[in-house]
């Protein structure tokens, strides 16, 4: 199992605004949280990734700013800036830059990217444990997946928390917070530029 490609498809951070229904199901509820979220623009978002793996990378916070079809992630070891056209994705560490397209991006953060994961191949099973949080188990309609998502989603439709457990123990491998948002910043488009010559000393790597 490649953990840092499984730990990639785990990473998200979506917001929105609108009331939950209780007789709606997991797929709807997805689809309303991803309408919203892309509804917003210019927003900031802060987020904390944990894991039972050790390595070099995690625990990791991160900031993530979007805007438009543009974004921005910035930690201490990964950054990636995707500018509508291409993905630059900066491993510190190595001194690499790698630039992609969306199809071979190491990174898959956008919402669309993340919705339609969820939303293609999974069994969705939805909960209500609170008056203000719902609960979604997303597991795989592939018998050879290993892994259960599980969504916790506040009523203003915000997914707070995404667990990845593993289905044979049941234990948590992987687990995302979101610390703190906000929207309709003013967010420059220049944050989403990428300049080579801020990356001089970094090995320049280009995937078609």
């Amino acid at each position: 199992m490649d953990k840092n490609k499984i730990l990639i498809k785990f990473i998200v951070i979506l917001l929105g605004f609108s009331n939950l229904s209780a007789q709606e199901s997991a797929v709807d509820l997805l689809k309303r949280v991803n309408k919203n979220v892309l509804s917003l623009d210019n927003v900031y978002y802060k987020f904390e990734i944990s894991s039972k793996f050790e390595n070099n990378i995690l625990p990791i916070r991160g900031e993530f700013y979007i805007k438009q079809e543009s974004y921005l992630i910035d930690t201490n070891e990964i950054d990636q800036i995707y500018d509508g056209e291409k993905f630059y994705t900066i491993i510190h560490e190595n001194k690499e830059v790698i630039i992609s397209t969306e199809n071979t991006s190491f990174f898959n953060f956008s919402p669309n990217q993340i919705f339609k994961f969820f939303l293609k191949g999974f069994d969705l099973k939805k909960q209500n444990i609170s008056n203000d949080i719902y609960f979604i188990a997303a597991e795989s309609i592939e018998e050879e997946e290993e892994i259960i998502y599980n969504l916790f989603i506040n009523s203003n439709l915000s997914i707070e928390k995404i667990e990845m457990i593993e289905k044979e123990t049941g234990e948590e491998i992987n687990k995302f917070l979101t610390l703190t948002y906000d929207y309709n910043l003013n967010v420059p488009l220049s944050l989403f530029k990428f300049d080579i010559n801020d990356y001089e000393d970094y090995l320049i790597v280009t995937e078609n």
